[in-house]
């Protein structure tokens, strides 16, 4: 478990099994994540792109 400043909290487990739990305190994150999300697709611009559709569609469709 990694502290929203990067400092890990809790782990790795690396050779034992069980549980890995951590008590975080969501108000500490800071802004730095929406700025620079180097964990997700959002970091790669270069392949990734959100379109959202906002025409109505049937949520069910048959195809033959």
């Amino acid at each position: 478990v990694i502290a929203p400043g990067g400092r890990i909290i809790a782990g790795p487990m690396h050779r034992e099994k069980g549980i890995l739990q951590a008590e975080i305190d969501p108000t500490a994150q800071t802004g730095s994540k929406r700025v620079l999300d180097v964990a997700s697709h959002y970091a790669r611009p270069d392949i990734f792109e959100l379109r959202v559709n906002r025409l109505p569609v049937c949520p069910v469709r048959f195809d033959e």
